[in-house]
């Protein structure tokens, strides 16, 4: 874990003394990323993300998982990355607390199985409810490798991704300009500080 010294300040409370920390990984496909802890001792706010040194196109990943070995896949979703899930109808955006992460799919499934029993837990209407239930069925059913599903990540700066083994089970592809103009970005503290990392270790 090495200590970088960023000069931003805490998007929180304003406070100079954001902390920021980073461990590097070597990631196929990837070259050399940092994964960056940011946090704040005035006011506790922290945030995780990853870093490239390395200026990247916007990108599409998309995976079939069908089969449970597939649910091992590795995921690297950044601040700016979007996932979706077509045949639960469920897209995860980026938002001003968005957390990157290293995880893989069955981690992802996990993280967004709470999200659904809490709209289920929360809305009154019916219909909404018998939705949301049918959606966690396929979710549990997925986790255990019983569901074939399609993971979709897009990321406008292109920090985000879908790692199998065999990379031939992925489908990586480049987006427009107006695709990648579609997708919400990274807070823009957070992409001042992509940008300064970048600018260093350019």
């Amino acid at each position: 874990m090495t200590e970088e010294d960023l000069s931003i300040h805490c998007p929180s409370c304003g406070s100079t003394k954001f902390q920021v920390s980073s461990l590097l990984y070597n990631v196929p496909y990837f070259n050399e990323i940092a994964m960056f802890t940011m946090k704040c001792p005035d006011c506790n706010f922290s945030h995780n993300d990853v870093f490239s040194a390395e200026e990247r196109p916007p990108l599409r990943w998309t995976l079939v998982v069908d089969r449970p070995a597939l649910l091992k896949t590795r995921v690297i979703r950044s601040g700016s990355g979007t996932i979706r899930f077509p045949e639960f109808g469920i897209d995860i955006e980026p938002g001003p607390t968005a957390e990157s992460y290293i995880s893989n799919v069955e981690g992802v499934l996990f993280r967004t199985r709470p999200v659904v029993e809490a709209a289920i837990r929360f809305t009154e209407v019916a219909k909404e409810k018998e939705r949301g239930q049918e959606i966690l069925d396929m979710i549990i059913a997925a986790i255990k490798g019983e569901f074939t599903f399609t993971m979709i990540i897009e990321d406008p700066m292109g920090m985000s991704g879908i790692l199998p083994e065999d990379m031939r089970l992925v489908k990586r592809e480049e987006l427009s300009i107006e695709e990648a103009s579609l997708l919400r970005g990274a807070p823009a503290w957070l992409s001042i500080a992509r940008d300064q990392y970048q600018e260093r270790k350019g």
